[in-house]
C-alpha cells in the first residue's frame, strides 16, 4: 500500500487565545480500502486538537481531516516559531509518513503598573517622598520600558533609580522613584497634587500603561496652635522629668516566625532605662550590652524547639521576655537528573547549525547550556544551535533541581570546522617511487584563489612557492611534501603526497655457459639472436 500526505497551509500564525484550523490531505493511492491515524509531533499538546486521530480512506480515494491551534493566552506561550511535524501513520500496513510546518504564535501586549503607596505627604520639613512601581508583563514579549513621571501643575521633579526597566513575559519588576515638588511655602495652605508614571515601550511605542498617585501638602499649624502645642510640650515635659522612670521591655520580636532550619531569623528589641540587655537563643548569648534598642540576626543550625530571651538590668532590677519558635526541618528535593545528551551532527561547517538532543528528568527546574548561558526548555527535548567560532567546542548542560541545591551535569564535544577560499587542483610528484641512483624527484601544483603558497618538505623547511608551478627536489630518503594553500582571510588548506626511494635493481649474472649481457658503454659486440627466442 502506498499513500501521500499534505498539509495545507505549511505556515501557521496564529493569535494566542485563538483556534486556527490546518487542512491534512491524505490520498490512498493503493486499491484497497486503508486507515491511517494522525498525530501531531514537536508543539506543547496543550496547544493542539485533533478531532479525528484516525480515519479510513477508499482505494484510490483523498480525504482531508482538520486539525486545530490554539496556544493559550498567557505568558507561557511565548511568541516566535515552532517547528512541528504531523505524522499520518497507515493502520495497515505501518508505513508513516510526515510533513513539516511551523507555527508562528504571534505577539500579544499587557503591560501593568501600580504605585504604593497610593498616597504620600510633603511639608516644609519634609519634601522627598519615596515610592515603589511595581511593573508587571502579561504578555508573551520582552518589554523594555521607559520610565517618565508627570503631574497635570507641573509642580513635582521625579527621580527614578533607573528610568529604563526590562520586563520578560509573565515577570514583576519593582522600581524606586521618589517625588519631590518643585517648590513651597511656609505658610501654605493644604492641597493634593496628582500625578502619574508612564512606562512606555521602547521598541513598542503604542505599548504603554500607566499609574496614578497622590502628594498632599499638609498645612503649617496656626498661630494658637504654635501656642497651644508649646504649652501642652511644656507640661508633659515637666511631667516626665518629675514621674520616676520604669524598666521596661518596650518590644521584643522574632522574625519571621514560620522558620526551616538553615533560615537566618532577625531579633529586634526596645528597651527603657536598662543598663545592660543580654539576648539569648537556647543557651547561647547572641548580644549583650547598654544598647537599649538594636537587632541581631542568627542562624538556626537544628531542628525542633528554640527558645529566644531578652533580659534587661538596671541597679538590681531585672526583667525579661520569652519567644518560642517551633524549627522545621527544610523538605528535600530530588537529584536533578540528565538522562541524554547527543549532537547531530557532531562535526559542522562553521556558519552552519546542529541539533542538540536532550532529555532532563522531572525533579529539573533549571538547565543552563555553557559557553552560550542559554536557558534551555525543561518541557522541550531539543534546541537548534549555530557555533560562532571553529574549533573543537565543548558543550556542557548544567540542571539544578528546583530548590537549587543540587545540580549535575553532562556536556559533549562539536568539532566546527572553517573552509578555505583556496583550492588545491593538483599536486603530483613525477614519481611516487624513485631509485636511488635516480636521487631527484620533480613536484608539479595548481592552486586557485590563494593569497599565499607554501610547500613543507618532511625535515620541516617551508618555502613560498608560485600558485602554479613545478621544483625539482633533491631525494636521499622517503619524504612528505605538504602544499599549503591560505586565502585572503588567513584560512588554509593543505594536501601531502609522499615519495619513496627504492634500491636500484641489481643485474641478472650470466647463466652458465650462456653469452654474458653486453654491458652499455662496455664495448664489445650485440650477441647474435638465437633462433626461437625472444630477440633479446
Amino acid at each position: 500500500m502506498s499513500f501521500s500526505v499534505q498539509l495545507t497551509p505549511d505556515f501557521i500564525p496564529v493569535e494566542p487565545g485563538a483556534t486556527t484550523p490546518v487542512s491534512v490531505g491524505v490520498v490512498n493511492k493503493s486499491d484497497e480500502l486503508d486507515r491511517f491515524e494522525l498525530e501531531i509531533e514537536g508543539v506543547d499538546p496543550e496547544w493542539t486538537a485533533v478531532p479525528v486521530p484516525s480515519f479510513a480512506v477508499d482505494g484510490l480515494e483523498a480525504r482531508t481531516e482538520k486539525i486545530f491551534f490554539k496556544p493559550s493566552r498567557s505568558s507561557e506561550s511565548l511568541a516566535g516559531n515552532y517547528p512541528f511535524v504531523v505524522r499520518v501513520r497507515s493502520l495497515i500496513s505501518g508505513e508513516s509518513k510526515t510533513v513539516q510546518a511551523i507555527l508562528q504564535v504571534k505577539p500579544f501586549n499587557h503591560i501593568s503598573m501600580e504605585i504604593n503607596p497610593k498616597k504620600g505627604h510633603y511639608s516644609v520639613w519634609r519634601k522627598r517622598n519615596g515610592f515603589s512601581l511595581a511593573i508587571m508583563n502579561l504578555g508573551n514579549t520582552d518589554h523594555a520600558l521607559q520610565l517618565t513621571g508627570a503631574d497635570p501643575e507641573d509642580s513635582c521633579a521625579f527621580e527614578f533609580e533607573s528610568v529604563q526597566a526590562t520586563v520578560g513575559p509573565g515577570a514583576q519588576r519593582e522600581i524606586y522613584f521618589e517625588a519631590t515638588p518643585t517648590s513651597s511655602s511656609l505658610f501654605s495652605a493644604g492641597r493634593l497634587i496628582g500625578f502619574s508614571v508612564t512606562g512606555r515601550s521602547i521598541d513598542h511605542p503604542s505599548v504603554a500603561a500607566t499609574a496614578q498617585g497622590q502628594l498632599e501638602q499638609r498645612p503649617v499649624v496656626t498661630a494658637t496652635g504654635i501656642i497651644a502645642t508649646v504649652v501642652i510640650a511644656v507640661v508633659i515635659g515637666l511631667w516626665l522629668l518629675m514621674m520616676p522612670k520604669p524598666l521596661q521591655i518596650i518590644s521584643f520580636s522574632v522574625n519571621p516566625q514560620l522558620v526551616q532550619r538553615g533560615q537566618q531569623v532577625t531579633i529586634s528589641w526596645v528597651t527603657s532605662q536598662a543598663d545592660i540587655v543580654k539576648v539569648l537563643a537556647g543557651n547561647d548569648v547572641i548580644a549583650e550590652g547598654p544598647q537599649k534598642s538594636s537587632s541581631v540576626t542568627y542562624t538556626l543550625n537544628s531542628a525542633g524547639d528554640i527558645n529566644f530571651r531578652i533580659v534587661a538590668s538596671r541597679e538590681g532590677q531585672e526583667k525579661r521576655e520569652d519567644i518560642h519558635l517551633n524549627v522545621k526541618e527544610p523538605p528535600t528535593s530530588p537529584d536533578p537528573e540528565i538522562i541524554s545528551l547527543t549532537a547531530k551532527p557532531t562535526r559542522v561547517k562553521l556558519g552552519a547549525s546542529f541539533e542538540l538532543d536532550y532529555q532532563l528528568s522531572d525533579a529539573v527546574g533549571k538547565a543552563v547550556l555553557e559557553p552560550t548561558t542559554e536557558v534551555l526548555d525543561t518541557a522541550l527535548s531539543r534546541r537548534e544551535i549555530t557555533p560562532v567560532h571553529s574549533g573543537d567546542i565543548q558543550y556542557t548542560v548544567v540542571a539544578t533541581n528546583k530548590d537549587g541545591t543540587k545540580s549535575v551535569s553532562k556536556s559533549i564535544t562539536v568539532t566546527v570546522y572553517e573552509e578555505s577560499d583556496a583550492t588545491i587542483i593538483a599536486f603530483t610528484p613525477s614519481n611516487v617511487n624513485v631509485p636511488q641512483s635516480v636521487g631527484r624527484v620533480t613536484l608539479s601544483w595548481q592552486v586557485n584563489n590563494a593569497a599565499r603558497v607554501e610547500l613543507t618538505s618532511g625535515n620541516g623547511s617551508t618555502e613560498i612557492v608560485e600558485p602554479s608551478g613545478s621544483q625539482d627536489l633533491p631525494l636521499t630518503a622517503k619524504t612528505t611534501y605538504t602544499l599549503t594553500a591560505y586565502d585572503q582571510k588567513g584560512r588554509k588548506t593543505s594536501l601531502s603526497r609522499t615519495v619513496n626511494v627504492i634500491q636500484d635493481i641489481p643485474q641478472t649474472p650470466p647463466v652458465d655457459g650462456g653469452i654474458p649481457p653486453v654491458q652499455p658503454g662496455a664495448g664489445g659486440t650485440t650477441p647474435p639472436t638465437i633462433a626461437g627466442g625472444n630477440g633479446r
